[in-house]
């Protein structure tokens, strides 16, 4: 009587999976090309702040009435 051993099933190379990673692989290379701008675009070497305070009020004290003329003067 014949006794082989059975191969695990993490071990078994079978071309379903070998098709699984190469899919894996081509995913993560498509990601990686299409983070930044395609070569052939300009971009801008300048970069905008993240953040930006707000306008401080110019006065708690003033009424609406006082702005609209300020606004209209």
């Amino acid at each position: 009587m014949r006794t082989e051993k059975k191969r695990s099933r993490g071990v078994e190379d079978t071309q379903r999976q070998r098709s699984l990673r190469a899919c894996r692989r081509h995913l993560e290379d498509l990601r990686r090309a299409h983070k930044g701008p395609p070569e052939d675009v300009a971009v801008p070497s300048f970069g905008l702040p993240r953040y930006m305070a707000p306008v401080a009020p110019s006065s708690y004290r003033s009424s609406p009435a006082q702005l609209c003329s300020e606004c209209g003067e």
